[in-house]
C-alpha cells in the first residue's frame, strides 16, 4: 500500500503488529538476552505489600531503577525482611509484564547486600554439588546406634569441647572420644578441617562416627565451612560425618555435605553418645523376654515329654495285657487240641471195632486177606502218632511266634526310649549354646568389657571418684587405676595438655 501526502511518509507497509505481538517479541528478545537466574544489587524504594502477600518494590542505584516483585510463596522460604532503604542482594529472573509494556525482576531469593559475595559462592557451590547429585538424602548414612569410639574435629578454643566431653560423659563414659584439633575460623581453618577427614580419620582404627563442630558467628567466621574442597572430603568419609556447626539459623555447605546435622555441639553429644540407662533397659527387656521364651519352650518340652514318658509307662501294662491274652490263647489251643485228641480216640476206638468185625467176616475166606487186615487195624495207630507229632509241632511253633512278637515289642520299646533321649539331649545342649551365646554378647555390651581390651578406668584415692577433664589430677596426688581383678595404685608425677597435632 502506498500512501501520500499529509501527516503520512511515502513507504511500502509490510507487516502490521499488533500491541500484544510488539510486546511479546520484546518480551522475548528481553528475555533471551539474560537467560537464566540473575544477581542484581541496589536500594529498596516504594516497598507496598499487597493484600495477597506479594511483595512490589524498586531496585535502584545511583543512575537507574527497576521494577520487582516478589511473591508471597517465595517469601515463605526466606528468614530476611526487606525495609524501605535497604540494599539488598535480589537473585531472580528477568520478565516482561505484558499489561504494561514493563520489564521487571521476578525476585527469588533476598539477602544483604554486605555479603552478596559470600552468597553467590555459596549458591554456586551447592548448585555444582547437587547437579553431580552429591548432596541427594538418598546418600545420607544412618547412624550406628551403639558407636564405642567418636571422632570430634574442633578447635581445643572455646567451650565446644568440655561441653561435648560433658554431655557426652553424662550419657555413656564407656563411650571413647578422640579430639582431632583443628582451625575453625580464619586464614588456612579449611585446609586443616581437609587434612584432618583426608589423613587423620583414616589412620583411627575402629571409628564409628565422625563429628564436625564449631560454635556460632558471623558470615566471615562460618566462611572455611563453606568449602568445596571440605565438602567433597566429608563425602568421601568412610564413616557417618555429624555437623555441628553454628547456631540453627547458619548453613553450610558442610552442613548439607554431612549426613546429619544439628544445632549445636551439645545436641550432637546427645543424638551420637547412647545414653547407658536406655541400653541397661532394653539390655534388661530383652533379657526379660529371653527368660520368658526359654520358659514358654521348656514348659511345651516339659508338657511333651510327661506325655511321652506316660506313654512308655504304659507299654508294661500294654504288655500284661498281650501276656493275658497269649496265655488265654494258650489255654484255649490245649483245650481244642485235647479235644482233638479224644475225638480222635474215639475214632480209632470206633475204626478197631469195624476192623474187628472186618476181621471175623473175612477170617474164614482166606489168610491173605487176615494179614491184610492185620495191616490195616495197625494203620489208626500209625495215623494217630503222626497227627500227634503235628499237634506238639504246632504247639512249638505257636509258642515261637509270640516269643518272636513279644521280642520285637521290647526292641521297639527300647528304640522309642534311645531317640527320646537322643532328641531331649540335643534340645538341652541347643538352649544351653544359645544361652552361652547370649551371655558373651551380653557381657560385651557392658560398660566394663572395655577392660578387657587394656583398658583401664582412673579414680581419686581420696574420696574414689572417676578422674575427669573437670577435675583432673594434682602433682604428687595418689590415684587408682582398676583393671581386671586388681587395683593399681599411681602417683601423679606430671600433668600436660595433649599437643595441637595429637590424634
Amino acid at each position: 500500500m502506498n500512501t501520500e501526502g499529509g501527516l503520512f511518509f511515502r513507504h511500502e507497509v509490510q507487516t502490521v503488529l499488533t500491541v500484544s505481538e510488539l510486546t511479546e517479541g520484546i518480551g522475548l528478545a528481553i528475555e533471551g538476552a539474560f537467560p537464566g537466574f540473575l544477581y542484581v544489587e541496589g536500594e529498596i524504594s516504594n516497598l507496598k505489600e499487597s493484600s495477597s502477600g506479594h511483595v512490589y518494590f524498586t531496585l535502584k542505584d545511583a543512575s537507574a531503577q527497576i521494577r520487582a516483585v516478589f511473591f508471597r510463596g517465595q517469601r515463605k522460604n526466606e528468614r530476611f525482611l526487606p525495609r524501605e532503604g535497604d540494599k539488598v542482594l535480589a537473585t531472580g529472573r528477568l520478565t516482561l509484564y505484558k499489561p504494561r509494556g514493563e520489564y521487571q525482576i521476578v525476585v527469588h531469593a533476598l539477602e544483604p547486600a554486605g555479603i552478596g559475595k559470600f552468597f553467590m559462592e555459596f549458591r554456586r557451590v551447592q548448585r555444582k554439588l547437587e547437579e553431580e547429585g552429591l548432596l541427594a538424602s538418598g546418600r545420607k548414612r544412618p547412624l550406628p546406634p551403639y558407636p564405642c569410639k567418636v571422632a570430634l574435629i574442633t578447635s581445643l578454643q572455646g567451650a565446644v569441647v568440655w561441653d561435648f566431653l560433658r554431655i557426652a560423659g553424662s550419657r555413656n563414659r564407656s563411650v571413647q572420644i578422640v579430639i582431632l584439633p583443628v582451625r575453625v575460623q580464619g586464614e588456612g581453618a579449611a585446609l586443616d578441617m581437609i587434612e584432618a577427614f583426608q589423613k587423620r580419620i583414616p589412620r583411627i582404627p575402629s571409628l564409628d562416627v565422625v563429628i564436625l563442630a564449631r560454635g556460632g558467628g558471623s558470615v566471615e567466621d562460618l566462611w572455611p565451612f563453606n568449602s568445596e574442597q571440605l565438602a567433597r572430603s566429608i563425602l568421601s568419609c568412610p564413616h557417618p560425618v555429624v555437623s555441628a556447626v553454628g547456631h540453627e539459623t547458619n548453613v553450610t555447605i558442610a552442613d548439607l555435605a554431612a549426613d546429619l546435622r544439628v544445632a549445636t555441639p551439645s545436641e550432637a553429644a546427645e543424638k551420637v553418645v547412647p545414653h547407658a540407662g536406655d541400653l541397661v533397659r532394653r539390655v534388661d527387656d530383652r533379657m526379660k523376654r529371653m527368660e520368658n521364651q526359654v520358659r514358654r519352650e521348656s514348659r511345651q518340652k516339659t508338657i511333651r515329654l510327661s506325655h511321652l514318658a506316660e506313654g512308655i509307662l504304659r507299654w508294661p501294662f500294654r504288655l500284661t495285657r498281650y501276656q493275658q491274652d497269649l496265655d488265654r490263647m494258650d489255654v484255649g489251643l490245649l483245650s481244642c487240641i485235647e479235644r482233638k485228641n479224644l475225638s480222635l480216640s474215639r475214632r480209632g476206638d470206633n475204626a478197631g471195632r469195624r476192623m474187628q468185625q472186618a476181621i471175623f467176616q473175612f477170617l474164614a475166606r482166606k489168610r491173605g486177606v487176615l494179614e491184610s487186615v492185620v495191616r490195616r487195624i495197625r494203620t489208626p495207630y500209625a495215623l494217630y502218632t503222626v497227627k500227634r507229632k503235628r499237634r506238639e509241632n504246632f504247639h512249638f511253633r505257636l509258642i515261637e511266634a509270640f516269643r518272636n512278637i513279644l521280642l520285637s515289642f521290647a526292641s521297639r520299646r527300647l528304640s522309642l526310649h534311645e531317640r527320646l533321649g537322643g532328641s531331649m539331649g540335643k534340645t538341652l545342649t541347643c538352649l544351653l549354646n544359645r544361652e552361652d551365646n547370649l551371655s558373651e554378647r551380653l557381657g560385651l555390651a557392658t560398660p566394663f568389657s572395655a577392660l578387657e581390651k587394656g583398658f583401664a578406668i582412673l579414680f581419686h584415692a581420696a574420696d574414689r571418684t572417676l578422674v575427669t577433664p573437670s577435675r583432673l589430677p594434682r602433682l604428687s596426688e595418689t590415684l587408682i587405676a582398676r583393671i581386671p581383678g586388681y587395683e593399681i595404685g599411681l602417683e601423679v608425677k606430671s600433668v600436660a595438655v595433649r599437643e595441637k597435632g595429637g590424634a
